[in-house]
């Protein structure tokens, strides 16, 4: 049975439920996590020998708008401080249901094997309206920002990618 995960207006899939965990929908997230204020990606996705953490977003900071500069920054750094929070909390829900320390429901088999050491990690951040051009710069503040986890975690890349490149990489259909 081929999932389809609806976010920020694009439509990701068609995947198969074995390669598929809807993080931000699973009771371990909604019930005891989300309310306390943790964050989540919208879901993790399991294809070759990559372990991707993957967040999407209609749009980004180039198209904030706001009555003042000051706003602006301000907006633009929670935008950060989001998506920041939302890598860093899914990869330690992550860990901490591969530890069981929560319960492994609504996690397909192929994501819980006991030794996944060879797969990489990558986090996507999916910007639906976004120019390539913004992308670059933005991505730097990113990496900056999660340098510890992508050490930590041995991940080689934080990317930004928009709704055109996410479909010739076939996240988006």
């Amino acid at each position: 049975m081929a999932v389809i995960i609806s976010e920020s207006e694009m439509q990701f899939g068609k995947y198969e439920k074995e390669q598929v965990f809807q993080m931000e929908k699973c009771s371990q997230y909604t019930k005891t996590l989300m309310p306390n204020g943790i964050k989540s990606c919208e879901f993790i996705l399991r294809r070759d020998h990559k372990l991707y953490f993957i967040e999407a977003k209609k749009s980004c900071p180039r198209q904030i708008s706001a009555e003042t500069p000051q706003e602006k920054i301000r907006k633009y750094n929670e935008y950060i401080q989001d998506i920041v929070l939302k890598m860093r909390h899914s990869l330690a829900l992550y860990a901490n249901i591969l530890l069981e320390r929560y319960t492994a429901e609504g996690v397909p088999e192929m994501l819980r094997e006991k030794n996944m050491s060879y797969l990489e990690i990558r986090l996507v951040l999916v910007v639906k309206d976004a120019e390539k051009e913004w992308l670059v710069p933005f991505q730097d503040v990113f990496r900056k920002r999660l340098q510890d986890e992508l050490r930590i975690w041995k991940i080689p890349a934080f990317s930004i990618i928009n709704e055109d490149t996410a479909r010739e990489k076939h996240f988006i259909i």
